[in-house]
């Protein structure tokens, strides 16, 4: 059971939802500049950060990948918030869609908010993770609810198994999310 919930947390892990959700919301649209727009949202919400989070467990400033103890995160998410925060003005510059900007907006902002909630209480960067995208993919006409409803399900009780997160933590982060994004996204982009 225990391997389950890892692989659960590993596939809907923020850094792999992050170009699955933009490869949506970018090839459906009919932008000459889409393989670009997908490099910059693949290096900028994956690639950077991912390294990043090799380097600082290479040089023993995390103590796991997934950085599970509160102020070890801090870093981490004000590098990924800067990262995602280059990327939105190059998806700007190159003309991306509203919702594909917006999106990487929402990682910005939401990563800047989650690093100051992190400073005073460890919350659900899986989840926060999940919220957005979701929200975003629902937004943009993709009103797969119940897959979506499901998947969150599916990280929560493997967070939950795999003692990263209590409840409050989870529940938190998955509804921080969810109204963070649905603000940023309709009253800024949409």
């Amino acid at each position: 059971m225990i391997l389950i919930t890892k692989i659960i947390s590993v596939v809907f892990n923020p850094l792999m939802i992050s170009p699955f959700t933009f490869s949506i919301l970018i090839f459906n649209a009919n932008n000459p500049n889409n393989y670009l727009l997908f490099i910059i949202s693949i290096v900028f919400t994956t690639i950077l950060p991912f390294s990043t989070i090799l380097y600082y467990k290479k040089k023993g400033k995390i103590s796991s990948y997934e950085a599970p103890i509160r102020e070890q995160r801090l870093q981490l998410l004000v590098i990924s918030s800067i990262y995602n925060l280059i990327g939105f003005v190059l998806l700007n510059y190159y003309d991306a869609s509203a919702i594909v900007q917006g999106l990487m907006f929402c990682y910005a902002m939401n990563t800047a908010i989650t690093w100051i909630i992190t400073r005073y209480w460890k919350i659900s960067i899986h989840m926060i993770g999940l919220g957005g995208p979701f929200i975003a993919l629902n937004l943009a006409g993709y009103n797969n609810s119940n897959i979506m409803v499901a998947i969150i399900i599916l990280v929560y009780f493997s967070r939950i198994k795999l003692k990263a997160h209590n409840h409050l933590q989870l529940i938190a982060g998955t509804f921080l999310a969810i109204i963070l994004s649905y603000i940023e996204l309709t009253y800024l982009f949409l």
